[in-house]
C-alpha cells in the first residue's frame, strides 16, 4: 500500500513537474515562493493557550486579499478541490448540500485509469481522494471540515472509506487587524496539530486560494473551458482575444522563455536548449532509494504557433502531452492535455493554471526587463 500511495502522490502532483508543462505545487514547496507565508506553532488568538498555523498579513499582499474574498475562494475550492493532474483521472466530484453553508464533497478517482497508469490496486477499485463535510460560519468567518478519509495518504480506496467518524477536523479562522488566517487540525485521537508538517499541507490550500485571487485580480486576459478552434468538436481551454495587450511574435517568443525558465528552476534539473526544443532531465529517488530520471521536452514552432510539452517517465513511456496553440487571428491561445491513455482533458483547474501562465507571459512581453 505504501508503494501505491507514493505512486498515487506522484500522479496527483508528480515531482518535479505536473504533467502539463508547468511547475507543480510540490515543486513550489521545494524553492519556489508561496502566495503568502505561513508560520507554524504560533500562539492562537482564537483559543488562548493553544498553537496554530498563521498566515502573514493578507493586507500586505499585492494586490491585497480581503477576508471576504479569502472565505469565498476557500468555499469554491472545497466544492471543486481538483488540480490539473487529478482531472486526468477524475471519476466524479459530487457536492451534497444540507444548506448553502453545510455541504459534503466526495472526490473519486477512476480505478481503471489508476490501474492503467500503474497506480491502482490492479482490480479497478476507485479511490476516494477526498470526502469531507464542510461547515461555514460567515458571521465568525470560520470554515470547519470533517474529513472522512486521510489527506496525508491522498484518501482511501472506496471499499475502505466510511463516514462513520471523522479521521480529522480542520479549522480555518479569519482574523482582523491585520487580516490573517489561522489554521489547526484536531486528529482522531483529539490531538491539536499546528506544526511545520501541517503548515506544508496548508500551503497547498493557500497557494491555490491566494494565487487564484491574485491571478484573477491582475489578469488582463481570462481563460475558460470551451470548444477547440484547432480540433473541431474537441475540448480545450481558451483565452479571450489578446490583441490589445500583446502581438503574436512577442507573445510566442516570451512563452518559450517562460516555460524554459520554469524548468531551469527545478532541483536537480539538467537542461539542454536548441533552436526549437528544450529538453529537461530531472533526477530523483524513488521509495526504495533508487535513482530515476523523468524527461520533459518542449518543442515549439513560431511559424505554426504550436508548443508541445511531453513528459516521459524513467522507462521512456509518455505520461502526458500538453499542447499550447497560439492562433494569429484572432490572437487566442488554446490549450489541452492528452493523457497516457489518450484521453483529452481541459478542465476548470487547468483553465486557471493557463490563465496565470498567459498573463505572466503578457506582462513579461510588455516589460523592459523581460
Amino acid at each position: 500500500l505504501k508503494a501505491s500511495l507514493e505512486s498515487l502522490w506522484s500522479l496527483q502532483s508528480p515531482p518535479p513537474l505536473v504533467s502539463v508543462g508547468v511547475v507543480s505545487e510540490r515543486a513550489a514547496s521545494m524553492g519556489v515562493s508561496h502566495s503568502v507565508e505561513l508560520f507554524a506553532d504560533q500562539d492562537s488568538p482564537t483559543d488562548v493557550g493553544q498553537k496554530s498555523v498563521m498566515t502573514a498579513s493578507l493586507d500586505d499582499l499585492d494586490p491585497p486579499v480581503t477576508a471576504e474574498q479569502f472565505l469565498a475562494e476557500f468555499i469554491d475550492h472545497f466544492k471543486w478541490p481538483i488540480d490539473p493532474a487529478a482531472e486526468a483521472v477524475l471519476k466524479s466530484c459530487t457536492v451534497t448540500e444540507a444548506s448553502a453553508d453545510d455541504f459534503t464533497v466526495k472526490v473519486i478517482l477512476d480505478g481503471a485509469k489508476l490501474d492503467s497508469y500503474g497506480y491502482g490496486k490492479g482490480d479497478g477499485t476507485d479511490r476516494m481522494r477526498s470526502w469531507k463535510r464542510v461547515v461555514v460560519d460567515r458571521v465568525s468567518k470560520r470554515i470547519t471540515t470533517h474529513d472522512y478519509v486521510p489527506e496525508p495518504t491522498l484518501g482511501a480506496w472506496v471499499d475502505e472509506a466510511s463516514d462513520k467518524e471523522a479521521v480529522a477536523v480542520f479549522h480555518m479562522q479569519l482574523l482582523s487587524g491585520p487580516t490573517r488566517a489561522e489554521f489547526w487540525v484536531v486528529d482522531k485521537e483529539g490531538t491539536r496539530l499546528s506544526d511545520a508538517g501541517l503548515a506544508q499541507g496548508v500551503y497547498h490550500l493557500t497557494d491555490r486560494v491566494v494565487g487564484a485571487l491574485q491571478a484573477a485580480a491582475k489578469a488582463k486576459v481570462k481563460v475558460a473551458p470551451g470548444k477547440s478552434i484547432r480540433n473541431q468538436g474537441e475540448d480545450s481551454v481558451l483565452t479571450q482575444p489578446m490583441e490589445e495587450h500583446v502581438d503574436y511574435d512577442s507573445f510566442f517568443d516570451k512563452m518559450t522563455t517562460v516555460m524554459k525558465e520554469k524548468m531551469e528552476k527545478l532541483p536537480n534539473a539538467e537542461v539542454e536548449v536548441a533552436a526549437t526544443e528544450v529538453v529537461v532531465r530531472v533526477k530523483e529517488q524513488d521509495a526504495d532509494g533508487k535513482e530515476r530520471v523523468h524527461t520533459h521536452t518542449i518543442k515549439h514552432s513560431a511559424e505554426s504557433g504550436e508548443m508541445v510539452i511531453t513528459h516521459t517517465d524513467q522507462d521512456g513511456k509518455i505520461v502526458n502531452t500538453s499542447f499550447r496553440q497560439v492562433h494569429k487571428s484572432p490572437l487566442v491561445v488554446e490549450a489541452w492535455n492528452i493523457t497516457r491513455n489518450g484521453d483529452r482533458t481541459a478542465g476548470a483547474a487547468f483553465a486557471k493554471m493557463v490563465q496565470k501562465e498567459v498573463n505572466e507571459i503578457i506582462e513579461r512581453a510588455n516589460s523592459w526587463f523581460g
